[in-house]
């Protein structure tokens, strides 16, 4: 009964899923999964929607919890900020009355060896965190199983802090639907050949003011994070295509990097250690072989 009470006492405006508890580092991901958007508890989009904010308390990314300690978004999104890692946080976007604080501090971010800032391949990064976000409504979802093809309906979240042209950036995230066009389709808005293998190209809404476009946001399908905002695209022009990265066709990097830390091959630091590949001056596999991944720590 006293379980009950303080349950009940966190319960936001309307109810849904509480957790009894904070996660810890070894919850598993299955007892703190996103059951969709049934479940979400109160006026937000579900405990596993995140946003990133640099040193400065600004916003850098969107974000998903896909694990305790373990954050997918953008790399492109989050390239600039990687050797500037101080005071850099995920912050949770679903409160109860019960938390006090509902962020985590970054501890390292690792992108895939084959990706090459402002380009569309591999369009992945997984942000490791110091310690797991809290919260009563802090949950994980589900890395994407269906394969993506065209006309099929997705759901994108954002705040509009990439189209400030267009208008103010909302405080609290908001979302829109997006269809999924053919890369045949793709390459003739964009009147370009190339269009990696592991993007996802979607109609915008014609109106610039409903479309959301912010760098590592989230695209679901379902209950299942099926994509993530990548680059090359933006509000103003709404004829464009989105560009986003399929989560499918990168789920071995995001998987194997998850082993990595579990084993203990990638270690924590306060050092920025040297990079294999030189960013640019202006700011998949073989299947026999494991994913490498570039470790840049703070």
């Amino acid at each position: 009964i006293l379980v009950s009470c303080l349950l009940w006492t966190c319960l936001p405006q309307s109810q849904g899923t509480v957790y009894p508890r904070d996660i810890l580092l070894k919850t598993p991901k299955f007892r703190r999964v996103w059951g969709g958007v049934q479940s979400n508890t109160g006026p937000n989009f579900g405990g596993w929607l995140l946003r990133i904010l640099n040193g400065d308390g600004n916003f850098a990314c969107g974000a998903a919890y896909y694990a305790p300690l373990l954050v997918i978004t953008s790399a492109n999104c989050i390239y600039p900020y990687r050797n500037s890692l101080e005071g850099a946080t995920v912050e949770g976007t679903a409160f109860s009355e019960c938390d006090r604080e509902n962020y985590a501090d970054i501890d390292t971010i690792q992108f895939p060896e084959k990706f090459i800032y402002q380009k569309l391949y591999m369009d992945v990064a997984v942000v490791r965190l110091r310690d797991p976000v809290r919260g009563r409504l802090t949950e994980f979802i589900r890395l994407c199983s269906v394969k993506v093809q065209p006309k099929m309906q997705m759901v994108v979240f954002g705040w509009g802090f990439d189209n400030t042209e267009v208008e103010i950036p909302s405080s609290d995230p908001r979302n829109v639907t997006v269809t999924i066009i053919s890369i045949k389709e793709c390459r003739q808005k964009f009147k370009s050949p190339k269009i990696a293998s592991t993007s996802i190209c979607a109609r915008q809404p014609k109106n610039p003011k409903q479309c959301l476009y912010d760098g590592g946001s989230p695209l679901i399908y379902g209950r299942e994070l099926c994509g993530v905002v990548s680059f090359g695209s933006h509000c103003i022009d709404t004829s464009r295509p989105g560009m986003y990265t399929n989560i499918r066709r990168v789920k071995r990097f995001i998987t194997e990097t998850e082993e990595s830390i579990n084993a203990g091959d990638v270690f924590r630091s306060t050092k920025v250690v040297k990079e294999t590949k030189k960013p640019p001056k202006k700011t998949i596999k073989p299947k026999s072989k494991p994913v490498k991944i570039q470790r840049l720590l703070r």
